[in-house]
């Protein structure tokens, strides 16, 4: 096995050289580690150069996650890619995991990760929740009825190359953060194993993507985002002969949990102009009868929350949005 890690970086400087030390770190496997910076004004490109033939240093101008992603994907060799995100560690076995489950028909193995704070300390706290782990089969079910099921972000999924092969380079249909894509085309493509361990270490840090209070009408952007990747996986779906409802992407408990907080908070910024509080209160309560991609009793807690969240008044709203996305 050869395992080609690619880490897109920009202005990670504090976090990067971790990031470098993990994957080189990985046992069970031959490894080339690809490091592309993306136009940082920090140190960043200085870290990334002390590592000399270590790794292969690539530098361009700032382009953005997606096209950094390309450029080190041109330059990877390995049958098994992994997109490591510049802030988040990699455990040392995450290879050998891969070839323990692996088949000729595998294009994904996930992962579940853990997150750690700034300083890399434990906080006892992992994602995704898979109850049990779903079957392959599970997960093409769901992504067709649900247009959703079970994954981690980027860091957390390693790709067979003959799938990213059908999909390289990317374009910017499903946005521009490459996980979007990958994730939302895999089921398509072939089987996505399941292991229910944190081989990923992901770094919450305050200025991660993910910290939708961070400015006015993120919730918006997600919106955006998943209705983007319900498109694009409609598209790709196509070209493997499978065809996905319009009505799936109602259904997604997931682009459901943003779509609320999008309309309540930021209604003039909310992307999708058919949907209203009354539409979201149809689609709350079907989504979490039918959404089996999740266990019934966080349904029920969603459920509870997003009827809460809609019935009350902006402030008390707005508190259970925070508590929702731990701000």
């Amino acid at each position: 096995m050869k395992l080609s890690v690619i880490i897109a970086n920009y202005n990670y400087e504090r976090f990067v050289g971790e990031a470098i030390d993990s994957a080189l770190a990985i046992r069970g496997a031959e490894i080339e580690v690809i490091v592309v910076d993306d136009g940082s004004t920090d140190q960043s490109w200085q870290v990334i150069t002390s590592y000399g033939d270590r790794v292969i240093a690539i530098r361009q101008a700032n382009a953005g996650q997606r096209v950094a992603s390309n450029v080190g994907y041109a330059r990877a060799t390995g049958d098994w890619i992994l997109f490591l995100d510049a802030d988040d560690l990699v455990d040392p076995s995450i290879a050998e995991e891969v070839m323990r489950v692996a088949t000729p028909d595998t294009c994904k193995v996930q992962f579940q990760m853990e997150r750690v704070g700034g300083e890399g300390q434990q906080t006892g706290s992992r994602f995704p929740i898979y109850d049990p782990p779903p079957t392959p089969e599970k997960i093409k079910v769901w992504a067709i009825r649900l247009n959703a099921y079970p994954t981690p972000p980027g860091s957390g999924n390693v790709y067979a190359r003959a799938y990213l092969d059908a999909l390289f380079p990317l374009d910017n249909s499903c946005g521009e953060t490459p996980d979007s894509a990958l994730v939302t085309a895999a089921p398509f493509f072939g089987d996505v194993i399941t292991v229910d361990k944190p081989l990923v270490h992901y770094r919450v840090h305050g200025a991660n993507d993910s910290n939708l209070f961070a400015r006015e009408g993120l919730f918006a952007r997600e919106v955006a985002r998943g209705h983007a990747k319900f498109l694009f996986a409609q598209r790709i779906a196509k070209t493997v002969g499978t065809e996905i409802p319009d009505s799936s992407f109602r259904k997604n408990l997931h682009v459901l949990q943003h779509r609320i907080p999008s309309v309540t908070l930021t209604p003039a910024l909310h992307p999708l102009p058919w949907d209203n509080k009354y539409q979201l209160f149809k689609d709350i309560i079907r989504s979490t009868l039918v959404f089996d991609a999740m266990a019934v009793k966080r349904r029920i807690i969603l459920l509870v929350w997003g009827v809460l969240t809609l019935i009350s008044p902006r402030p008390i709203a707005e508190k259970l949005i925070r508590k929702r996305f731990r701000a």
